[in-house]
């Protein structure tokens, strides 16, 4: 069975792989390039927290801070979206965040936040323009823009040649984050959102899911929001089909 990643190249291979050793056909198609900023300074000492919402901003900061301002990030507090955010800054910073909420949204991640937060702090989000403005809007915060999220070139022609890759197969698509499902399904046509509409899609997580549904389709959403989340569910329809 094929299964569609539509996620940024450079972070599609863990999920590939994952979906290879349970014998599912991966197929890399990226509908966002990330692109990092490395022209930026920002002054740390402005800042009691650090907030990432992705594993892209703990690339974006690492990306424009001296070997000294790495050293100073291990007196911040850190809070972070979810697991994936979170092993992304260990393996850069070397330490284990402060903040991790259970649900992996910006909503459980500021609640979180809050109980735990002085009068004052001030928060640095390394982010996107792109971004949600839930911390933003409730928190004394900056955002620093270390990277962007660029439409591939040709995504409109290449969305037709996956079509007919995959239209006369069972398949499964599948997005983790708003953006990738917005650039993806604003070039679906007729015929193919027919052919969607007889297969699976699963979304990562609560969010993204209203993007896709605003599109009139109905996703799948895991327990965990996690692409280990996502196969746990992948594997079930696998199991549904098989029994078909």
């Amino acid at each position: 069975m094929k299964v569609v990643i539509t996620r940024p190249k450079e972070r599609s291979d863990i999920f590939a792989n994952l979906l290879k050793k349970e014998g599912f056909e991966p197929i890399i198609f990226p509908t966002l390039e990330i692109v990092y900023n490395k022209d930026l300074k920002v002054d740390l000492d402005n800042y009691n927290w650090i907030a990432f919402t992705s594993p892209s901003g703990v690339i974006g900061l690492h990306n424009i801070l001296t070997e000294h301002e790495k050293e100073e990030i291990k007196n911040k507090k850190i809070a972070v979206i979810g697991e994936k955010t979170a092993e992304t800054f260990r393996k850069y910073f070397g330490r284990d965040p402060d903040i991790i909420p259970k649900e992996y949204t910006a909503e459980s991640l500021l609640e979180e936040i809050k109980k735990v937060i002085k009068n004052g702090d001030r928060f640095l989000i390394p982010t996107t323009p792109s971004t949600r403005d839930v911390l933003k809007n409730n928190l004394n915060a900056d955002l620093l823009f270390v990277y962007k999220s660029v439409e591939p070139e040709n995504l409109k022609k290449d969305i037709k040649k996956l079509k007919e890759l995959i239209a006369k197969d069972k398949f499964i698509l599948t997005f983790t984050s708003g953006l990738t499902a917005k650039n993806f399904f604003k070039y679906v046509d007729d015929e193919f959102s027919n052919i969607i509409k007889d297969n699976y899609i699963v979304a990562i997580g609560p969010i993204t899911a209203k993007v896709i549904e605003k599109f009139g389709f109905k996703p799948l959403i895991p327990k965990v929001y996690t692409i280990e989340g996502i196969l746990e569910v992948i594997k079930k329809l696998k199991e549904m089909y098989s029994h078909d």
